[in-house]
């Protein structure tokens, strides 16, 4: 937003991702929260805000229409800051670091997984490296790997940043030793920058966590994985080869999940498929009284029992 009015800014922060717009009627219904203060710093004779945009932008979009809105516009006549002191500009920039470190990657008012890793990135070039960043902020290197390797796989591929909640998704399933297998990822373990990867392979596994692309969007009802509690299933999936040939070939992740499966849980998973296609057949042929229905449960029987003794011989 450089070189842009502060009109123009406060239209960009009311649209997407920011939404600014969610925040006004917070404001006029509670007021500013005092303890909250907006923080900046000194330019010259200017302040450039440094946390709080969203809430500025709303309190202008606000005091810029007054007639347009009911509420507690008076308390937004004034509202408190906080100032950092002026200093020289890496010793400042240190200092908002820290403090933005601490409040927002350790947990005081967490910001969302995209927001970490935009601000991890952008901080560890402006530092100069990570290690400064982890040392100011005393964030483990190992969380900040969960945000900065996708951020910077995606930045890497060119692929569009999801929203947070997916953005997540793709953090999680990066932790599943399938899918780095998969991906053939490394990573450098100071810098955290991506060394390798199987960028084709990438691209699927966007497919699988997103939907395939259709044009510049993504087919969500393509996605294979809806949430992460089922990135361990696809994990075991793509750790096998012959499994992940399966599913490539048009087979679902249930379907190719069963060649990765133990003995143990094929007999598991034979057993619940055998009473769920009983119960399926009884209520499909409730009533009917004809030949061809009457012949099928028959058959159902006789499968039943074979799978009964097979399941009781294997034990």
């Amino acid at each position: 937003m450089d070189n842009r009015t502060q009109d123009e800014i406060r239209q960009a922060l009311f649209a997407e991702p920011y939404r600014a717009s969610e925040l006004v009627d917070s404001l006029l219904a509670n007021g500013f929260i005092d303890y909250e203060p907006l923080v900046v710093k000194r330019r010259g004779k200017r302040f450039i805000v440094v946390e709080g945009n969203r809430r500025l932008a709303a309190i202008k979009e606000i005091r810029a229409n007054l007639d347009n809105y009911t509420g507690r516009k008076s308390d937004l006549e004034r509202i408190p800051v906080l100032i950092f002191p002026e200093k020289p500009d890496e010793q400042q920039q240190n200092e908002m670091r820290v403090y933005l470190g601490v409040r927002h990657l350790l947990g005081f008012r967490e910001w969302p997984p995209l927001s970490k890793a935009q601000y991890l990135e952008r901080e560890s070039k402006a530092a100069g490296s990570l290690d400064k960043v982890i040392e100011a902020t005393q964030l483990s290197k190992t969380k900040a790997r969960r945000f900065l390797v996708p951020y910077r796989l995606l930045q890497n591929a060119g692929a569009a940043l999801p929203p947070d909640e997916d953005f997540w998704k793709l953090g999680e399933a990066l932790g599943r030793t399938g899918i780095k297998k998969y991906l053939q990822l490394e990573v450098d373990p100071k810098t955290l920058e991506i060394r390798s990867y199987d960028k084709k392979n990438f691209a699927l596994l966007l497919n699988d966590l997103y939907g395939p692309k259709v044009g510049n969007q993504r087919d969500a009802s393509g996605k294979l994985v809806n949430d992460t509690r089922e990135l361990k299933r696809l994990a075991r999936v793509l750790g096998s080869d012959k499994a992940t040939a399966a599913l490539r070939a048009g087979g679902t992740l249930e379907e190719a999940e069963i060649l990765v499966d133990t003995r143990e849980e094929s007999m598991l998973r034979l057993s619940k498929a055998t009473r769920e296609l009983g119960v399926l057949l009884k209520k499909l042929l409730s009533g009917n009284k004809d030949n061809d229905g009457a012949k099928l449960l028959r058959s159902y029987k006789q499968f039943e029992t074979a799978v009964k003794t097979f399941i009781n011989k294997a034990k």
